[in-house]
């Protein structure tokens, strides 16, 4: 039982490093999510919206683009379900065990849909939101102009 005395520990100091951000860091699933768009604002100079809002995790401080923001540790993320809930943009990254984020996916969420959830007929999850994999979201990341991405402003630091 110690190690769960160890999370809850770890969990509370994500909570004061990032508390600008409000962010949670709850052991229930959001824990992910939530370390992925604090490393995210941090590489590519964004700012978060408070908890919750609708579709956007935050926007890019340089341009005032809209940002959602998917993190995983493994290879499969989310892409929202309806034409109206279509990232203007959308940053999908892997957190390594280091804790090193590597991006993924960067670019405007209309292309994710054009070309793989429309262009495949995808069929989405209880009509909440499609699955796209890593290694697709990472080729279609290859042919987005470089103008239309998020710029990193930092590299992203072990702490």
């Amino acid at each position: 039982m110690h190690q769960i005395k160890q999370l809850y520990a770890i969990t509370q100091q994500l909570r004061e490093k990032y508390a600008k951000w409000n962010k949670q860091f709850t052991l229930d699933g959001k824990l992910v999510g939530d370390m992925g768009e604090v490393l995210a604002a941090e590489k590519y100079g964004l700012e978060l919206y408070d908890e919750n809002y609708e579709i956007y995790d935050g926007w890019e401080t340089a341009t005032g683009r809209k940002v959602q923001i998917k993190a995983s540790f493994k290879g499969y993320f989310q892409f929202p379900y309806g034409e109206n809930k279509i990232p203007e943009y959308y940053l999908a990254v892997i957190i390594d065990e280091h804790g090193v984020l590597h991006e993924v996916y960067n670019g405007p969420g209309q292309f994710v849909y054009d070309n793989y959830v429309v262009k495949n007929n995808l069929k989405p999850y209880k009509n909440s939101y499609y699955t796209v994999s890593k290694g697709k979201l990472s080729s279609l990341n290859d042919v987005v102009p470089k103008e239309d991405k998020i710029i990193e402003v930092t590299t992203a630091k072990e702490n």
